[in-house]
């Protein structure tokens, strides 16, 4: 399988004798059991009747070190999480507001509107601008997993992630008038085959295109076994996989190693729920939330890390968290059930350990990618129309 891949700018790269980047090396387990998996069924070649109008384009916004998503549609338009990192040398939340603006520039026929704005969980890299996002656009469905509640960090610390979707509620139930349709999502109500309906799946197809896109969410607040499950709000993330005729993506927020092994049992019955052709690299790249037989059971033909890039060297960044690492990117690269998609080799930055807690100082690497991963913090933003075909194009707008 090929995919057209159209760098408009990439990082300047220098390799001398003290600047090689090899590629990844990955040990091959022989006795590995994976899930076994229908045959894919991707056009190898971009097929005559492909129609640039329709496709549904996903926005990997860089915002620095956190998610933000933007889903467009020929009929409407949908964000995935507002976050990113805000210091002394960068400000994620003025730039996504800076992209919006643009897009919304663009598509003048969209008057602005959001048909669905969706925060995985309450984290401060996840949901920053999601209050400056009600206030500047018009959003018409909000969803997330409900909680409305204080969290502190192990250290006692308040964390800001579960003030600010306090903050989106509260701004929900002080404009009425606004008329936004609100869905909180809990794991325990989605059912067997993924939950869906209008509040979030409220985009159909239109004259511009006439394939109707659908949003399933897979996961959410966990209220059971909480003893053995935990309240790590990453692993009550809002899973939800979005499909536009035969192209899909899969978002797991931050999901990690106990929410994706219980996610798996939930679909075993129903593996290509999470069978799907692009993958948002779960965690920013983080060693706890890829895993093999997560991997087998997407299959998917490109990944995109949301993650801000290895030069900023200050707190609270991808740097300090070691991000993106080199567990989650042996996964992502590994032969039997890695990205299956190329893209020209590329010298990346790779974590070997972080320093967020600045007890250890960080350890990065340089390694070559030509899997078909791509990372925000390498490429800047990565923009993916998937048509409703299966027929995939790539481009990295550069840093």
């Amino acid at each position: 399988m090929r995919l057209r891949v159209c760098a408009l700018a990439l990082l300047a790269c220098s390799c001398g004798p003290r600047d090689e980047a090899p590629p990844i090396e990955v040990k091959v387990d022989p006795g590995l059991v994976l899930p076994r998996m229908a045959r894919d069924r991707d056009p190898t070649s971009r097929p005559a009747a492909t129609d640039p109008a329709d496709a549904m384009t996903l926005h990997f916004i860089d915002i620095g070190q956190g998610d933000a998503t933007l889903l467009e549609f020929p009929c409407g338009a949908a964000l995935i999480d507002t976050g990113g990192e805000k210091n002394d040398l960068f400000d994620g939340e003025a730039a996504l507001y800076a992209y919006l603006d643009a897009f919304f520039a663009r598509r003048t026929d969209l008057n602005r509107t959001l048909d669905l704005l969706l925060v995985t969980h309450p984290h401060i890299d996840h949901n920053r601008g999601a209050v400056g996002v009600l206030e500047r656009y018009t959003v018409k469905n909000v969803v997330d997993n409900g909680a409305d509640a204080p969290h502190s960090h192990n250290d006692g610390t308040e964390d800001p992630g579960a003030t600010q979707q306090m903050k989106v509620h509260a701004w929900l139930r002080d404009h009425p008038d606004k008329g936004v349709d609100y869905l909180a999502v809990g794991a325990g109500d989605v059912p067997e085959g993924g939950l869906t309906g209008p509040i979030l799946d409220p985009i159909a197809g239109c004259a511009r295109a006439a394939t109707d896109p659908k949003l399933t969410a897979l996961w959410g607040t966990v209220t059971h076994n909480l003893e053995t499950y935990g309240d790590n709000p990453n692993n009550h993330s809002v899973v939800v996989r979005v499909d536009y005729g035969e192209s899909s993506a899969l978002f797991t927020g931050d999901l990690e190693l106990i929410g994706l092994s219980r996610l798996a049992d939930r679909y075993e019955k129903h593996p290509e729920l999470l069978d799907v052709d692009i993958y948002q690299v779960g965690h920013h790249g983080s060693k706890n939330a890829t895993i093999h037989y997560q991997m087998a059971m997407m299959s998917p033909r490109v990944a995109v890390i949301s993650m801000g890039p290895y030069e900023r060297n200050i707190p609270w960044t991808a740097r300090k968290y070691g991000h993106p690492h080199i567990v989650a990117l042996e996964h992502l690269v590994h032969p039997d059930y890695g990205v299956r998609g190329r893209r020209a080799p590329k010298p990346v930055m790779v974590g070997f350990r972080g320093a967020f807690q600045d007890k250890v100082t960080e350890i990065f690497q340089r390694r070559t990618i030509d899997r078909a991963v791509y990372g925000t913090g390498w490429d800047g933003t990565v923009v993916i129309a998937a048509h409703a075909n299966g027929w995939l194009d790539v481009k990295t707008l550069g840093r």
